[in-house]
């Protein structure tokens, strides 16, 4: 998946090795030693990372294994009904490695062989959603999505593919007319078997979120992280990719990871597992004078002064745990107003901070001009956030 989108180009190969796989009956083999999935997917593992530049830094491959061990446990423990794949219970021992690749990608391997590429990494912003990746693609190979795939695309061959070479051949066709059929035969097949892939990629998206909520890690981390690929998605020139589409659009999968945490009673808190408004305090210097500043995402709100025995460091902590609390509740703009003291900033009745004389003084502004210039700054943080997250 290139950006979490796209099927990695080892899908040719890993659906070759499929194929032959089937042909000696993966499913039918009595049981040996190593499973028939597990050989099949260590076989492509290895042609693979023939290509691959894998990460040897300690500290990435420590955080990725050690996150994803966490999830395989469950996934081994847990069955979840299976929308699209194979319904066969599996326990894989998995292995989890880092691709030296700037692209956002995550690829699996049948029988529990994963990568992640250390662009994917650099883009997650939080172990939650790191989690939420690497429990999408083990839920691909937990449900055995690659082997489904396989089956689809011999079953093609059977009824399609062969049954048209057949026609032309017995029939003495031109080559011509040969070469137009078997191109609409493949176009056909591109079509079925994307078309597939997209139901995998909304069972893997389904199964995830199962598994995290047996978790330390938070389900809602995949939500963010499908948002902004969303939203990066729609700020790049539009493709039509048609029948070559292989993903159902990342708007079309949070909306459906929204209706499955609505069903689960998953509280949706967006800041909890991604940078997001985060609200920060900053040493600033008003006339020769010590303040501390609160932040909203890079949008000054506030520095207060020294009021009331409290100093501008202890009174900015306070309305950064109120402002930060409050949109932990999920304030949006229009919940931001003024009292009827005209010196308090208010969010559903909750004040954030009240302009003291002391503030006034050292502006040279009155409270209620100060207040207003908070409320729009705090409108502004708030509003920058809603553009960016769009799509």
């Amino acid at each position: 998946m290139k950006q979490f989108r796209r099927i990695h180009c080892v899908a040719v190969l890993v659906v070759s090795l499929i194929l032959s796989g089937l042909a000696t009956g993966v499913f039918a083999q009595p049981k040996a030693e190593e499973d028939p999935e597990v050989r099949m997917g260590r076989d492509a593992a290895q042609e693979i990372e023939r290509t691959l530049r894998l990460v040897t830094d300690p500290a990435l491959v420590e955080r990725v294994n050690r996150i994803g061990q966490e999830v395989a446990a469950v996934a081994n423990a847990l069955e979840i009904p299976v929308t699209w794949g194979i319904n066969k219970r599996s326990q894989f021992t998995y292995t989890f490695k880092v691709v030296d690749d700037k692209d956002v990608n995550a690829f699996s391997l049948p029988g529990g062989f994963i990568y992640v590429n250390k662009g994917l990494l650099d883009y997650v912003q939080s172990d939650h959603e790191l989690a939420a990746v690497l429990a999408h693609e083990i839920a691909h190979a937990a449900h055995h999505h690659l082997l489904r795939l396989g089956q689809e695309n011999e079953k093609i061959n059977r009824r399609v593919t062969l049954p048209a070479l057949l026609v032309l051949v017995l029939s003495g066709a031109p080559p011509r007319d040969l070469s137009n059929v078997m191109m609409g035969v493949q176009l056909y097949q591109i079509a079925k078997l994307n078309g597939f892939t997209q139901e995998a990629e909304m069972d893997a998206d389904h199964a995830a979120i199962y598994y995290l909520t047996r978790t330390k890690y938070n389900p809602v981390g995949m939500l963010t992280f499908m948002e902004r690929l969303a939203r990066d998605e729609a700020r790049r020139p539009e493709r039509q990719l048609g029948i070559f589409r292989t993903h159902p659009p990342s708007r079309e999968r949070a909306q459906a990871m929204l209706n499955l945490f609505k069903e689960l009673n998953i509280p949706v808190n967006r800041r909890a597992v991604a940078r997001i408004l985060p609200v920060e305090l900053r040493e600033k210097n008003v006339q020769n004078l010590n303040l501390t500043e609160v932040y909203l995402d890079s949008v000054p709100v506030f520095a207060p002064a020294d009021s009331n025995g409290k100093s501008s460091a202890e009174r900015a902590r306070q309305i950064g745990e109120r402002l930060d609390s409050l949109l932990n509740d999920g304030i949006q703009m229009f919940d931001i107003r003024l009292s009827s003291d005209k010196r308090t900033v208010v969010a559903r009745n909750n004040p954030i901070l009240t302009v003291e004389p002391e503030d006034a003084a050292l502006y040279g502004k009155s409270m209620q001009e100060l207040a207003e210039q908070v409320s729009n700054a705090i409108k502004r943080a708030l509003w920058n956030e809603l553009i960016q997250r769009a799509y």
